[in-house]
């Protein structure tokens, strides 16, 4: 009795249990089947959002935020929840008052916040030119010597003036120079060491190991000679052949520099442990403000920037290799142009980098749309670094035109306000611009390339 009970009771609760094992396997394996269509609209659809999200994101955020997408379900969520950042429009600086330029707190590395004044100042159109007068300059040094270079590399160039530095420091001339690790990896692991040896205080910043991943952007950009703490060389040529036209590159190199001759000078000295003298400012000098910023830290070469594009009247003319802007810089110019200044940008028609100069050229596009003229150094690769204002302003240094280098990398540059100097960077500007060519329209293949590249454009 009690088996027949038993077999009466479990025996339907086993086949429940066995059709409910099977219904568990065929929905595991059919189920997703089905719904796989709906599984793959919905996470594309999530997509869609999370980029219609990160398009309207600060650029400098868009790299982190591209990089959430990727966790699935999480990505989207967060990217949704940090949708409402806003971008300020505003500029916060005023115009220059009555063309003086002895208002603006600029030099970042050391701290300085005052301006000072020039006895001289000359333009170079070429790194041809601005070597030769260098050389020259080196040879007189009396007493101090102070180099920082993105980029060393043994040739014709450095290699004289290394014999220079040699000859100074054995003389008792106090040598300082700096590069940069990345910049300067083609150099041997012993350079500094031999360097030393010799006489000259070396440093290299940031130098490359197995280990070094963080902080690709932190570099040191700038392009630097001081000597005796009253003349400077500031621009975009490094030692190295192709800035002088004696190792060709991408075509004719085009670079400029500037000589500037008079006590401020002397603040760039901050930037290699010096601390300079302050003096008051001498009103019969030429205004000059030295420009400087440390890799990651406080920036105010983008400052000075914005407030020359602020106080352009009539004319702006602007060269950079490399066109990434952020918002408040591209809205400047943008602004400027609808405002009937009459802004011009040289940028190159011969790419270094592919991805940069793809990106280049769409800022470049948008900027034509406001009202500004756009135009390729079609010679070859455009490397010179300035921008000049009504005439009257001269902003030239190691800046470019991009993320990296306002925001990341240690730069350095010069403001002067002295019209011959001015006159003879737009006589400059304006053979280039003859003899340009105008950016020609976006292909599809570019145009997808761009899409892609946009997110990444702080880190390009």
């Amino acid at each position: 009795m009690l088996r027949r009970h038993l077999w009466r009771r479990l025996l339907p609760c086993g086949l429940v249990l066995l059709l409910l094992l099977a219904a568990g396997i065929f929905l595991a394996v059919k189920l997703p089947l089905a719904l796989a269509p709906i599984a793959a609209v919905e996470r594309l659809l999530a997509f869609c959002a999370a980029l219609f999200v990160l398009a309207r994101s600060p650029a400098e955020c868009r790299p982190y935020r591209l990089f959430l997408l990727l966790v699935p379900w999480l990505g989207p969520v967060l990217c949704f929840f940090l949708r409402r950042e806003k971008i300020s429009r505003a500029l916060p600086f005023a115009p220059f008052r009555d063309g003086k330029m002895n208002a603006v707190a600029s030099l970042a590395a050391g701290g300085g916040l005052f301006a000072g004044g020039l006895w001289g100042a000359e333009y170079f159109s070429t790194g041809k030119e601005m070597s030769e007068r260098l050389v020259a300059d080196l040879i007189a040094a009396r007493n101090e010597i102070f180099l920082d270079y993105y980029i060393l590399a043994h040739g014709r160039f450095f290699d004289t003036v290394l014999q220079i530095l040699e000859k100074k420091a054995q003389s008792g001339v106090t040598v300082k120079l700096v590069c940069d690790g990345f910049g300067c990896a083609g150099l041997p692991k012993n350079f500094p060491k031999k360097m030393r040896a010799r006489g000259i205080e070396t440093t290299v910043f940031r130098p490359l190991h197995p280990f070094s991943f963080g902080g690709i952007n932190l570099r040191d950009h700038r392009k630097l000679a001081l000597i005796d703490r009253m003349t400077a060389y500031t621009g975009g040529v490094n030692l190295a052949d192709e800035y002088i036209g004696q190792k060709i590159r991408f075509g004719h190199w085009k670079d400029t520099a500037v000589r500037l001759f008079g006590p401020a000078c002397a603040q760039f000295s901050v930037l290699f442990g010096e601390k300079p003298t302050k003096t008051a400012p001498d009103l019969s000098l030429i205004p000059c403000i030295p420009v400087a910023d440390g890799a990651g830290g406080r920036r105010t070469g983008e400052e000075v920037l914005l407030r020359l594009i602020a106080s352009a009247e009539r004319s702006l003319e602007l060269c950079t290799p490399y066109l990434v802007p952020d918002e408040r810089l591209l809205f400047a110019l943008q602004s400027a142009a609808r405002a009937g200044v009459k802004v011009r940008l040289m940028i190159p028609h011969l790419p270094d980098k592919k991805s940069v100069f793809l990106l280049t050229r769409h800022y470049a596009r948008l900027l034509a749309l406001s009202g500004a003229e756009v135009r390729e150094y079609t010679a070859g690769f455009l490397h010179a670094k300035s921008l000049t204002a009504d005439g009257t302003y001269l902003f030239i240094g190691s800046y470019n035109l991009d993320r990296r280098s306002l925001f990341s990398q240690a730069e350095c540059g010069a403001a002067v306000s002295d019209a011959a100097l001015c006159a003879a960077a737009v006589r400059d500007f304006d053979e280039m611009w003859t003899a340009g060519s105008a950016v020609p329209k976006e292909s599809f293949p570019e145009k997808l390339l761009r899409i892609l590249l946009l997110p990444f454009a702080p880190w390009v």
